[in-house]
């Protein structure tokens, strides 16, 4: 093994899983890193990766129940997976009754209107950062952390929204954690016109990572779903020929569910993809799709 060899294997990374992490059953799980040593290709757990243009990489490998070690250069990882649940040998005929979700007991039942005639320094927006302290969200193959992209672009938003001459607020503007409940409790607090939750995404970890790259907004009732939709096309020009567009889906999230102010959650790109993480910490790109974000807020609050 020659010196360059030697130096390359140091500069390999494995950002997911984590060590010691515990997953429910499956029979695969992906894993991303990056590497620094220049190489287009390296071996993980004895897997050829092809690596991206800027270290980036990732693969889906096969894992059974209990310890599993995966290596990476010269790295060495361990997670484990629970056993595979036992058939109960009993058929269940009875459907399962639906999942009752908690109501935002500050949120009243009739919905606001749309600030449509109103001047946009009469109109308030809150915007929420999702994630932050030690809930870091989803990580990127270079290790970085979807709460920090998620205020880095939700600023972005704000300060775009203030150009406009809207009144914009963030639920939070450093690295803190936020109760879930309590950002949509921001919004009511303001008497917000709209509330709009900020993320990226990361595929289930039993998917490929290098294959799933989408952006979407998810809402939950009609109101939520018109200011979703309104972004959703702003960020369809951005996005096009880049990656797809999976357009307005319905979430029971905390912080679109709620009855009364329009709401909806934005996954913008996927970091856990080598080029969704490119893309998530290229700033003319992240300037973009912010500038798309508040252009499609304001337009559902003008037209």
């Amino acid at each position: 093994m020659t010196v360059g060899s030697l130096a390359l294997l140091a500069a390999v990374t494995i950002a997911f899983p984590q060590e010691g992490a515990r997953f429910g059953f499956t029979e695969k799980c992906y894993v991303i890193g990056a590497s620094d040593g220049g190489e287009t290709n390296i071996l993980v757990s004895g897997v050829s990766v092809p690596v991206y243009r800027t270290g980036a990489w990732g693969v889906l490998l096969d894992v059974k129940p209990g310890l599993n070690v995966i290596t990476a250069g010269d790295l060495k990882r361990t997670f484990y997976i629970k056993a595979k649940p036992k058939p109960s040998g009993k058929q269940n005929l009875t459907p399962s009754s639906p999942r009752k979700y908690k109501k935002l007991a500050y949120a009243a039942d009739t919905p606001k209107e749309r600030p449509l005639g109103r001047s946009p320094s009469q109109i308030t927006i809150v915007l929420d950062p999702g994630h932050g302290g030690e809930d870091s969200g989803a990580v990127s193959p270079h290790g970085r952390f979807e709460k920090d992209a998620n205020l880095a672009i939700s600023k972005l938003v704000q300060s775009e929204l203030i150009k406009m001459g809207y009144r914009a607020f963030l639920t939070r503007e450093e690295d803190v954690a936020i109760a879930l409940y309590e950002r949509p409790k921001l919004a009511h607090s303001l008497n917000a016109d709209c509330f709009v939750s900020i993320h990226y995404n990361a595929p289930p970890y039993d998917r490929d990572p290098t294959k799933i790259r989408y952006h979407a907004v998810y809402a939950w009732n009609d109101i939520g779903k018109a200011l979703a939709s309104a972004i959703n096309l702003r960020m369809d020009a951005v996005f096009s020929g880049v990656m797809s567009n999976n357009g307005v889906m319905s979430a029971n999230f905390a912080v679109t569910r709620n009855p009364e102010i329009p709401s909806c959650l934005v996954e913008t790109d996927f970091i856990t993809s080598p080029q969704g993480e490119e893309s998530t910490w290229d700033e003319a790109t992240r300037k973009r799709v912010a500038k798309a974000i508040a252009e499609g807020i304001s337009d559902w609050c003008l037209h």
